[in-house]
């Protein structure tokens, strides 16, 4: 089921786990019709669409998670369902060097401010972690291959 945010469970376990390799995220994303911003917010009562206001926040994660050598892959909006069906807006991919650049990423000085955009536009998401098997067209170090989590 979609959520918003992770629950603690699902934090201390991507936190401890052991591996230590780059990780990519895929962010199955269902955005707000209209922005929802809170009455303390500066772009409180602006009519702007759900996406709109998650780009937003997307641009400013972005330039966060370079400072920690991550890398934003991919930000679609969502075309046609090839094989299968759901009720996603867009999808968004993000690559880090280690689980530990995505928490040094949450903890920047200005995620509390850029998240305001993801808070007004995002309705619900899946993030999937994934360790890449394959990046960039080349093969990654067998430990990648593993089915232990």
């Amino acid at each position: 089921m979609p959520a918003f945010q992770p629950t603690a469970a699902q934090f201390r376990a991507f936190r401890d786990d052991p591996h230590d390799g780059p990780v990519a995220q895929v962010n199955l994303l269902k955005f707000r019709v209209k922005a929802e911003y809170r009455p303390e917010d500066p772009e409180f009562g602006e009519a702007i669409s759900g996406r709109d206001a998650y780009m937003r926040y997307c641009e400013a994660f972005t330039r966060a998670m370079e400072d920690v050598g991550g890398l934003t892959l991919l930000v679609g909006d969502t075309e046609r369902y090839f094989i299968g069906g759901g009720d996603w807006d867009g999808v968004l991919i993000n690559h880090f060097p280690n689980r530990h650049a995505f928490i040094a990423t949450l903890n920047h000085k200005e995620y509390k401010s850029m998240s305001r955009h993801r808070d007004a536009g995002l309705l619900a998401q899946d993030l999937i972690v994934t360790r890449p098997t394959w990046l960039n067209g080349e093969k990654q170090w067998p430990d990648t291959m593993s089915t232990e989590r």
